[in-house]
């Protein structure tokens, strides 16, 4: 088998090989063997020593990223689940408040209209005590005034009749 080469030499230009001597890059003889054998061992010790370490050690960088990830991701969703369960229990808190602040509300409204309702009966009854009392007043001031009127009629019918008399 004659395989042709091209030399190259700067400043020249290239030519190719013309004697089979120069021609042949490999000869097939049996330090091919002993070539094979060598390149085979050195597969065999590149892959123990260096691939499979290599590969391991990229697989094993692989999953603990993958495992960060997915840790922080657990961790965000967990986080995520407190911030929610914080918001809905702030959100229920703020509607208790608003509820009691309600309901003391609307039991103050009911103490104030029956605050107001019994002042009103308290007013209305002094008013009528009053307005009795005010009557009676009146009936006993005109039971004293017809009286002392009848004695100031008597007097002025007694004066009158006296002095006709006299005459």
């Amino acid at each position: 088998m004659i395989i042709f080469a091209v030399f190259y030499e700067p400043g020249k230009p290239a030519r190719a090989a013309k004697s089979s001597e120069e021609a042949t890059l490999i000869s097939l003889d049996s330090s091919i063997i002993a070539a094979i054998l060598v390149f085979l061992v050195l597969i065999f010790a590149l892959n123990r020593l260096l691939f499979q370490p290599l590969l391991r050690m990229q697989s094993e960088r692989e999953s603990r990223t993958s495992g960060l990830v997915a840790q922080a991701r657990k961790s965000l969703d967990h986080h995520l689940e407190l911030f929610n369960r914080y918001q809905d229990t702030l959100k229920n808190a703020r509607l208790e408040s608003y509820r009691r602040q309600e309901q003391v509300r609307s039991d103050a409204l009911a103490k104030r209209a029956e605050v107001l309702e019994g002042a009103r009966k308290n007013a209305e009854a002094l008013f009528q005590q009053s307005r009795d009392s005010v009557q009676a007043e009146v009936r006993s001031a005109k039971d004293q005034l017809e009286g002392e009127a009848q004695e100031i009629a008597r007097r002025i019918a007694m004066t009158i009749l006296q002095r006709q008399s006299s005459t």
